[in-house]
């Protein structure tokens, strides 16, 4: 019996460690969030400037491929953040039937809808940047073969 007892303590304990860790991957998606917008707005600032005859550090060519390549970067963090995350809810999801829970924290709450979906949310957002940064990528090619 006290052999039980300190495997269900020991599950318990890995299961603090696991919300924990999924509070902190939850936080770190949000606090990136703002990295990105940082970065691209910095990037469609300098675009707007290199618009009106204003000397730039890089071209406007290269511009939208840095925007482009700033979203692969930062859906990819997503996209890991994503796998973890469901990673710790599957275990959590074991922890709490192994520890017989009544209220289980980790279950799977529906995502049929875009506002209660948050991955698919952000990635609508990386995915708009990618457009337009293509967008405004293929504009200057024209530009260039003119």
């Amino acid at each position: 019996m006290n052999e039980l007892n300190e495997k269900k303590q020991l599950a318990l304990e890995q299961y603090k460690e696991i919300k924990a860790s999924r509070r902190h991957y939850s936080n770190l998606r949000f606090a990136l969030f703002p990295v990105y917008f940082v970065v691209q707005f910095g990037l469609v600032q300098a675009a707007f400037k290199g618009s009106e005859g204003k000397e730039l550090l890089f071209s406007n060519f290269i511009m939208p491929v840095c925007g482009i390549l700033v979203t692969y970067v930062f859906w990819t963090i997503e996209a890991r953040i994503g796998m973890y995350y469901k990673e710790l809810e599957t275990i959590g999801e074991k922890l709490e039937s192994y520890l017989e829970f009544d209220h289980k924290m980790m279950e799977k709450f529906s995502k049929r809808s875009f506002l209660s979906d948050t991955k698919r949310s952000i990635r609508t957002v990386y995915g708009v940047f990618c457009i337009y940064w293509f967008i405004v990528l293929v504009y200057e090619i024209i530009n260039i073969v003119r």
